[in-house]
C-alpha cells in the first residue's frame, strides 16, 4: 500500500490558526499517511507538538531553518 505524503503550508498564519488547520488536514487525510506541515509562527511549535499528543498522531520529525518550523506527522 502506498502512503502519500501532504504538504501543507502555513506560512503567515497566526495562532491559533496553524494547529486548526492543522488538526482538520489531519482529519481529512487516510491512516499511514504523512502530513508535512511548514510554518513561521514560533507559538505553532508548542501547540503542535500537544496536538500530536492529545490525538496520538506520531511526530516523526521536527526541525527549523532560520525561521521557519517544519514538522512531518504520521496519521495512525
Amino acid at each position: 500500500m502506498n502512503n502519500k505524503i501532504i504538504k501543507l503550508d502555513l506560512l503567515g498564519l497566526k495562532c491559533p490558526l496553524p494547529v486548526l488547520k492543522t488538526a482538520k488536514k489531519l482529519k481529512e487525510i487516510s491512516n499511514n499517511d504523512v502530513l508535512m506541515v511548514r510554518v513561521d509562527d514560533e507559538s505553532a511549535e508548542q501547540d503542535l507538538q500537544e496536538l500530536c499528543k492529545k490525538k496520538n498522531f506520531l511526530l516523526l520529525e521536527k526541525s527549523k531553518e532560520n525561521k521557519i518550523l517544519c514538522f512531518i506527522i504520521k496519521k495512525s
